[in-house]
């Protein structure tokens, strides 16, 4: 196995699957409001019957499926839009696909009483048939009304905050306050002039990381609200029937959680925030993508009751796809067993390499402050 994967340099869409190690891989842009029962119905039966079984919720607020046949997936595109998954058009719905909004928008009385309105409006505008706009790849427009989810935790190229009354576009070092009806044109200004910077081969404006805290919305957090998070992103198509027969609509955050309207009961769904598995991040790993070269998953559920309240991030090769961020603790699959690394990303320098899982636990209950703190107490 190559110490250098492979980088494909694109992500999967509605309607253009990506073929896998386990099979093709499908992802769908749920609407702005979440899912309807009907269609969590129908993503359970794709899931199970055509896929692995299983959904993963990334964080960009997406939905895909995996180990479909080819001429599965290539159909499933017209399948998810007849349920309203999707648009059949392939240019209006890569353009959709960009749009985000506050996940409380609607529910959360502190979240501006527009914000739904106002993310309508530009998704018609985006989605319009005469507007020849292609997007890059991951590039985003978020409509960001606060409230209990703060001001900047969703990160996007272009951005409108509510602020003190009126609405902001944020759009690099561009900031420029207007009301609902001029943030439309100003979202499609800042479109078009990325385009433009593309086709001149200039680079694309980039928010700022957030460095404020996002609160854990789980459990019963707002009237009608109840929160849960996928256990390392991912649910079973049972889970997902069980949504479906709540008869309620589940809006899905850009944090691989679900915001429900009750409390439901499913293994691989968590609603304490003092759940051990919340700290854990992995790749489908060994099995599922043909260049991981560990069961990433198994291995990091294995970890989490000896992480003590740290972060874990397991790659199962050096590209880490599913964190680009840095981790208390980050594992990177080789050859030869894993790389360490303490406080950083899969970039950084590991301090030991070769380890085997139950070396990893031994290190990390060794490099543990509090429970060298806990030996020396019980000493006599």
């Amino acid at each position: 196995m190559s110490r250098n994967p492979m980088r494909k340099g694109w992500c999967p869409s509605l309607h253009a699957p990506m073929q896998t190690h386990d099979g093709w891989l499908v992802r769908v842009t749920p609407d702005l409001e979440g899912l309807s029962p009907a269609q969590l119905s129908f993503l359970a039966e794709m899931a199970a019957r055509q896929g692995n079984g299983r959904i993963t919720l990334t964080l960009r607020g997406n939905l895909q499926l995996r180990g479909f046949q080819e001429e599965a997936a290539r159909r499933f595109a017209l399948q998810a839009a007849e349920a309203g998954l999707g648009l059949a058009d392939p240019q209006r719905e890569s353009r959709r696909r960009v749009l985000f909004m506050s996940p409380l928008a609607g529910r959360d009385p502190a979240c501006a009483p527009d914000t739904l309105a106002l993310a309508r409006e530009i998704e018609a505008a985006v989605t319009a048939s005469g507007f020849d706009w292609h997007p890059p790849e991951k590039f985003g427009v978020v409509v960001d009304g606060g409230g209990l989810v703060p001001s900047g935790a969703m990160r996007a190229d272009v951005m409108l905050r509510h602020e003190s009354g009126s609405w902001v576009l944020h759009h690099g070092a561009v900031s420029q306050a207007t009301d609902r009806q001029g943030a439309v044109a100003l979202v499609m200004e800042c479109l078009e002039a990325s385009c433009r910077q593309r086709m001149e081969g200039r680079a694309l404006h980039k928010a700022s990381p957030f460095t404020g805290r996002r609160p854990a919305l789980m459990g019963a957090f707002l009237p009608g609200c109840f929160g849960v998070e996928a256990v390392l992103g991912e649910i079973s198509s049972q889970s997902c029937a069980l949504l479906s027969a709540t008869g309620a609509t589940t809006r899905v955050t850009p944090w691989r959680g679900l915001i429900l309207e009750s409390r439901i009961e499913a293994a691989d769904l968590m609603s304490d925030p003092q759940d051990l598995r919340r700290a854990l991040i992995a790749c489908p790993g060994e099995g599922s993508c043909h260049q991981a070269l560990s069961p990433t998953r198994k291995d990091a559920l294995s970890l989490a009751p000896a992480l003590l309240g740290r972060s874990l991030h397991v790659s199962g090769c050096a590209k880490g796809c599913a964190s680009r961020g840095q981790s208390n603790v980050t594992l990177v699959a080789r050859e030869t067993g894993y790389d360490l690394i303490w406080n950083g990303t899969v970039a950084d320098r590991p301090v030991e390499t070769g380890l085997g899982i139950e070396d990893v636990r031994r290190r990390l209950h060794r490099d543990d402050p509090a429970g060298k703190d806990r030996k020396e107490e019980s000493r006599p």
